[in-house]
């Protein structure tokens, strides 16, 4: 525990020692008393300076955001598809890194402050190549957020769950997969044997092979617009 002088107490200082108890803690150990502990200071102190855990929590998540930044101020040029894969790999790091952010990102207001609205702007912008509109393009980045943030969950949901208590327990899903049927899904059962079930099992694997379905269709909106435009001529 390192101690902190009452009168140095900033809330950049608070909000890396509270990044620090959710990285060791996660997020339900994540408490003003704790974060006062980490600091050496007493609880109230703090409250000079956030006024409570989900404002916390707000700022501890654009801080995330400021140290995995999207490539916004590289000119490139990039490409819609370059743009996915870039954020790919930068969330995905983050999520790893800091689990709980994936359970802090599940709420809007933690989610859409500014340093994510930027993120937001430069990554749906891309999608304006494929001819789409502003509102189609946003959600289109909005879909790759969701699909990267989902598969995220499922890839630290143990540590998230069962942070005291880790089980070597294997899903049902692993079950098939490791050549042991069951009743209740007998088209299931048949992955037993095949060499590239095992990647169903590999979160990395799975969010590469979705966000390849994903940008498949993106690609083939975009063919429908060209076919559209090119009707009504």
């Amino acid at each position: 525990m390192a101690s902190t002088d009452n009168t140095k107490l900033t809330l950049p200082t608070i909000v890396d020692a509270a990044i620090d108890v959710a990285d060791r803690d996660g997020i339900g150990g994540l408490s003003m008393r704790r974060i006062a502990d980490e600091l050496g200071v007493g609880a109230m102190s703090l409250y000079r300076h956030v006024e409570d855990k989900d404002t916390l929590l707000q700022e501890m998540s654009e801080e995330i955001g400021r140290r995995f930044p999207y490539p916004v101020d590289d000119s490139g040029p990039w490409t819609w598809r370059e743009r996915v894969d870039a954020i790919v790999e930068i969330d995905w790091a983050l999520y790893r890194r800091h689990p709980w952010v994936v359970l802090a990102y599940s709420s809007p207001r933690h989610s859409f402050g500014d340093q994510s609205l930027r993120c937001l702007d430069w990554f749906a912008s891309g999608f304006l190549d494929l001819g789409v509109d502003l509102v189609e393009a946003t959600e289109m980045a909005l879909t790759v957020w969701s699909y990267v943030h989902g598969v995220a969950l499922i890839a630290v949901s143990d540590d998230l769950l069962r942070a005291e208590k880790p089980t070597d327990h294997p899903d049902g899903l692993a079950e098939l997969i490791a050549g042991h049927p069951n009743v209740v899904a007998p088209r299931l059962s048949g992955l037993a044997g095949l060499d590239a079930a095992p990647r169903l099992l590999d979160p990395r694997a799975r969010l590469d092979d979705g966000i390849g379905y994903l940008c498949g269709g993106f690609e083939a909106r975009r063919d429908r617009s060209v076919t559209s435009r090119a009707d009504t001529r």
